[in-house]
């Protein structure tokens, strides 16, 4: 039974890390693009996204292409789901909607343009963005240092 539950979390591990990187390298371009518009790291905005949207498997990241949680119109009569979540038509406005939330934020003055993805992930969760802040941005924090290089 022992070697059978270790075979079971193996291959979860293997199957959520390859899901993880599969994430990171797909909406890596859009990340750098918002990093260069709104100066916020865009390993930041991969593992937030990453986490948020299971990896962009989640019900609300594939039928609202809300990749954060973001909370908002769901728009039923486009998306066919009706939800508390927003509804992006792409999943780059999903994007673009997390970096306008952040950048309307008090701390974001002071946060602009630093790489310290810690000081990025705590100033988020404390502005509200997580029911458990701290957990919330340890947890972030390690998948982006697994995933980022910048």
């Amino acid at each position: 039974m022992k070697v059978l539950i270790s075979i079971v979390l193996i291959f979860f591990s293997f199957t959520v890390s390859s899901q993880s990187v599969n994430y990171f390298t797909k909406y890596r371009a859009i990340a750098d693009e918002m990093e260069a518009t709104y100066d916020i790291p865009a390993c930041v905005i991969l593992a937030i996204g990453y986490i948020e949207s299971g990896g962009g498997t989640s019900k609300v990241g594939r039928l609202l292409n809300n990749h954060f949680g973001i909370v908002g119109s769901s728009k039923p009569e486009i998306s066919g789901y009706k939800s508390k979540y927003k509804y992006y038509p792409t999943v780059k406005d999903s994007f673009i909607g997390l970096c306008k939330l952040i950048a309307s934020k008090k701390y974001y003055a002071g946060l602009k343009g630093t790489k310290d993805i810690k000081k990025w992930l705590k100033a988020i969760a404390a502005g509200g963005y997580a029911a458990d802040a701290e957990h919330w941005s340890k947890t972030i924090a390690a998948i982006a240092q697994k995933h980022c290089k910048n």
